[in-house]
């Protein structure tokens, strides 16, 4: 349909003045560590791959041997960074950018994985406005492309096959698609919908009844296009790796439908530590083998290549929160505007490398073991979701509140707490107001049979109502207030929804609620509450506490939560104390267990702060681990030094020195 020359270049052969340090030829499923270089390259961008120096690519390759590359072929605007025959590209090639990456990673044996923009593609949507979704008005998105129109079939599909013909590339992760959905009036969508449900006209906003049966619809064939460019590349190349950015994560928290080969998703720019952490946990129950990207550097403009680089110590930081899940880990860096490797800090990058090495015979491929579960209700997300996917959820702030005091948490959707519910001694349910009613029931037994639940949020909390014992007095509001008591450390100021309820006989307080910030002034109504139901306890937090416990950061709410959860699960499988800037996960590997320790200090969430160097100390640690039988060694990895330990009433007691960034505990039974 269009055709643009592809060139021929006289540097098809390269010379790499280093040698080749040949490494084992890895699938995607069996890799660990990478490294992904993009630049959305543009019409401006000229004189591509003039400037590509092989030997630091070559020097960059042999120092940090990662298991793979992804670079950049097309990013949201549109336009290849290599020269294409089938779509658009810059037409300003001096040399082919990605002949020269790919002829220096074969050198090295290391598989090659290019990043390419799926439904967000400026350039191909401007010259054929009939690939665009339409909105509900019938305008054409001049940016996004139809699930169900020409682009996949004649742009996207075509491309990659050509970079397989071409480059003969190992793999695609597919950016700018499940995070780029949107309700897609196209007609061939809104027909397929019409016929389906039997209605007479397509919902044109949230006020109609239907529309969230419209919204699921699109859903449904999103899932379609995602399955379609799959198989089709699968059946072209089958041993060919792909994934879809985001697609089976927090963003799209639904049982894996569609033969990804991988689970992939690059973490926010600042705060990543916190975000690894949450996004991790979205993806390690999931089936696939599974990494996280974390971008190397805060970008300040973007396109304009003006950044602030991460230190070594923020990058290792992440890192660990991945690696303790069993997942893999990527790092981000830009290509310059002509497509070529970036001179980059080399020395820090080895080290980074180094690193994850001595960590990956006691991560890569670990199970967590249940302790405490939290719930991402599926139907919640739905219900509060504005669109198709992309949006993820208000439960990160209480996942950051549950590691601040050293608890082992996983994340469970739908699908997860159907078939996993029975294993953890405590399941949380994060401010979700709208649960799968058969799910709901099934917990409910769970904590009859003597589980343990407990609830966070004001309308979260109303759906529990019978079970918690506590009368609601009047709807919840957005109100500030303090909170607390002498039994959590003192008063601390809060601005949430808040539910006001009165505990009946035999209900367990925990904190008060406070007029002033003075003991002398306390109301009735509780933080928080704990019942008995059943053999089990059900416990509540009668207000919202995610967005606020980053925005106001409290030893108050921490001790609040502390307490109720020890009210709980007075006995858990870990305990660890000592410093509030760790976090800990429970894992096992090969007949091990292993206590993963994460030193979680740093400026994490000041916007004004964008790298950092140090780290605060945690001091040493005195972990308790219950155990049946008496360890036959505790060893601190990865150096493999011993640690002396005690053995008394089922439990093993030991103190760690000081984490500087991640330790890790074996445990041999």
């Amino acid at each position: 349909m269009f055709k643009i020359k592809l060139l021929l270049f006289c540097c098809s052969s390269i010379i790499i003045p280093f040698s080749s340090n040949s490494q084992q030829r890895l699938k995607r499923a069996e890799s660990f560590l990478g490294f992904h270089f993009d630049f959305h390259a543009t019409a401006a961008d000229k004189s591509l791959g003039s400037r590509f120096d092989t030997a630091l690519l070559a020097e960059f390759l042999k120092r940090t041997r990662p298991d793979y590359i992804q670079i950049d072929s097309k990013g949201h605007p549109g336009y290849s960074s290599y020269p294409t025959s089938v779509g658009y590209s810059a037409n300003s090639f001096v040399k082919d950018p990605m002949r020269i990456w790919r002829d220096v990673t074969n050198k090295f044996n290391v598989p090659l994985y290019v990043h390419y923009s799926g439904l967000w593609d400026d350039k191909g949507i401007h010259e054929n406005p009939h690939w665009g979704r339409r909105n509900a008005k019938g305008i054409i998105d001049s940016t996004k492309a139809a699930y169900l129109g020409g682009y996949a079939e004649k742009l996207m599909i075509p491309q990659l096959k050509e970079m397989i013909d071409t480059y003969n590339i190992d793999g695609a992760w597919i950016d700018g698609d499940c995070w780029s959905t949107a309700p897609d009036y196209s007609p061939e969508v809104v027909k397929g919908f019409l016929d389906e449900t039997g209605l007479k006209k397509v919902p044109a906003g949230a006020a109609d009844i239907n529309y969230k049966k419209w919204i699921e619809y699109n859903r449904v064939v999103y899932r379609r296009y995602l399955k379609n460019y799959v198989d089709k590349l699968h059946s072209y190349k089958p041993d060919f790796q792909i994934a879809s950015n985001w697609a089976y994560s927090s963003m799209m928290p639904e049982k894996v439908d569609v033969n990804v080969d991988f689970l992939s998703g690059d973490v926010s720019g600042q705060n990543g530590l916190y975000s690894a952490a949450f996004q991790a946990r979205c993806l390690a129950l999931q089936g696939k083998p599974w990494d996280l990207m974390a971008w190397g550097f805060v970008p300040i403009d973007f396109m304009g290549g003006i950044q602030s680089p991460k230190s070594l110590v923020q990058l290792k930081q992440e890192a660990a929160e991945v690696m303790a899940m069993g997942g893999g880990f990527q790092v981000y860096f830009q290509q310059n505007r002509d497509a070529s490797f970036r001179m980059i800090d080399t020395d820090a990058m080895e080290k980074l490398a180094e690193f994850c090495r001595e960590r990956q015979p006691f991560c890569q491929g670990s199970e967590v073991i249940p302790q405490i579960a939290m719930w991402y209700s599926v139907e919640g997300w739905k219900m509060e979701n504005p669109g198709v996917y992309g949006w993820t959820s208000h439960m990160e702030g209480i996942s950051n509140l549950l590691l601040d005091n050293q608890f082992p948490i996983e994340i469970l959707m739908d699908h997860h707490l159907a078939e996993r519910m029975d294993q953890y001694p405590l399941i949380i349910i994060p401010e979700w107001s709208h649960f799968n009613l058969e799910l709901k029931r099934q917990l409910l037994a769970y904590v009859a049979a003597g589980g343990n639940v407990l609830i966070i949020g004001s309308k979260a909390s109303k759906a529990f109502e019978e079970q918690l014992n506590v009368s609601f007095i009047g709807k919840d509001s957005t109100l500030q207030f303090n909170m607390g008591g002498k039994t959590t450390g003192g008063i601390a100021g809060i601005k949430t929804n808040w539910q006001k309820v009165l505990p009946q006989n035999g209900v367990q307080v925990e904190g008060l609620v406070y007029t002033q910030c003075d003991y002398r002034y306390p109301t009735n109504y509780p933080v928080a509450t704990i019942n008995n139901f059943g053999k089990g306890k059900i416990a509540a937090f009668f207000m919202d506490m995610s967005v606020a416990y980053n925005q106001y950061r409290n030893p108050v709410f921490n001790n609040l939560i502390r307490n109720v959860i020890s009210a709980l699960i007075p006995d858990p499988q870990v305990k660890v104390t000592g410093s509030d800037n760790v976090h800990v996960v429970l894992g096992k590997k090969n007949g091990r267990t292993y206590i993963h320790l994460i030193n979680s200090s740093g400026d994490h969430f000041n916007k004004n702060v964008m790298a950092y160097n140090e780290l605060l100390s945690t001091g040493s640690l005195k972990i308790s681990y219950k155990a049946g039988t008496k360890p036959l060694s505790v060893k601190l990895q990865p150096t493999g030094e011993k640690i002396n330990f005690t053995y008394a009433g089922n439990r093993i007691e030991f103190v760690v020195p000081p984490v500087s960034v991640h330790s890790i505990v074996e445990i041999a039974l």
